[in-house]
């Protein structure tokens, strides 16, 4: 077992392990919070060739490795059924229960987190109720509630008081019966997000993990690269990788959407990945076509599904959801 030369860090430990559904080789790091992908290949050459350099480190300092299938957490989207996830937001109308079907996830936005409290941002109260998400609940709908977002407003201003913030989160959840939490930092300074993100993700997975919330979901907003806006950094940190259910990518660029799927795939299981859309405003909205495209890509390749922003009803119009549908081969 290789110790690390950090500071008051625990023993820790690397590990191969082959998957061969995909062909795919991860290579993993144990730290305090657990597992954390490093790198993954799939080519049959490199992946005797990277076996052979993890052999060559362990044995040097002194431990070994395995080569046990990887374990995706239980509330991971599976490969071979790919996922519709959408984002629903809460300062148009009253409509959340009238989410299209095909949606398998809806994610709520924006609440907002001030200190270590988590405080409605802009959700309009009468547009949320706990009766909305039950309905949502008996269509087999999950439903999250999204930190954040882009308005400069809704910074991640987060005091560092870990207990108090899992304490106010839990009580939101509980109160409306939401079915995870998405972090979606998108403003403040870079380092404000690096540490709020690498703090809070795996800090809420063993949240949930110690008070009978195992199975609730753990996403976050990942910009369009790993190197955009840091991304790469946060994934690299103890335990966010194996804490998170799935990444939402902001692949808003249509005409670079695969490959920056692909980037990300380096470095984080692909079937945790869902490439992003935008339908709401900007210059390269995809056409029913293209998205379909792009759903059948995602699907065809293993990776975990489509994500739409936005799904509310008066701006998701029925041929972009049919078209992802189609695309994904799921839905009537």
């Amino acid at each position: 077992m290789c110790r690390s030369g950090r500071a008051g860090a625990t023993d820790a430990a690397y590990r191969v392990r082959w998957i061969s559904e995909c062909d795919e080789l991860h290579v993993l790091y144990r730290g305090y919070f657990g597992y954390t992908l490093l790198a993954m290949a799939t080519h049959s050459g490199l992946r005797v060739a990277l076996g052979g350099l993890i052999a060559a480190i362990l044995t040097a300092c002194g431990g070994g490795g395995s080569a046990a299938p990887f374990t995706s957490p239980t509330n991971a989207p599976g490969s071979a059924t790919p996922q519709f996830v959408g984002y629903w937001v809460g300062w148009m109308q009253n409509n959340l229960a009238q989410v299209a079907p095909g949606i398998g996830t809806v994610i709520v936005s924006f609440y907002f987190v001030n200190g270590h409290s988590v405080v409605p941002g802009n959700v309009q109260p009468q547009n949320l109720s706990p009766q909305d998400i039950a309905a949502l609940h008996q269509r087999g709908v999950k439903v999250l509630l999204s930190l954040g977002g882009a308005d400069p407003a809704n910074a991640f201003v987060f005091d560092g008081d870990v207990p108090d913030f899992e304490a106010s989160l839990a009580g939101v959840m509980q109160q409306y019966g939401f079915d995870g939490v998405d972090f979606d930092d998108e403003s403040g300074t870079q380092q404000q997000r690096n540490t709020a993100l690498a703090t809070l993700i795996p800090a809420t997975r063993t949240y949930f993990d110690t008070h009978g919330m195992a199975n609730d979901i753990i996403t976050y907003a990942a910009f369009e690269t790993p190197q955009t806006i840091d991304d790469a950094w946060v994934l690299a940190q103890p335990g966010v990788a194996q804490a998170l259910s799935w990444i939402n990518v902001m692949s808003y660029d249509y005409t670079q959407a695969e490959n920056d799927l692909q980037l990300y795939a380096q470095i984080f299981d692909k079937h945790r990945l869902m490439l992003g859309n935008e339908n709401d405003g900007g210059a390269l909205i995809p056409s029913p076509q293209t998205l379909q495209q792009l759903a059948a890509w995602v699907k065809t390749n293993g990776y975990g599904g489509m994500m739409l922003w936005i799904c509310n009803p008066e701006v998701a119009t029925s041929a972009q959801i049919q078209a992802i549908e189609q695309g994904l081969g799921i839905g009537g």
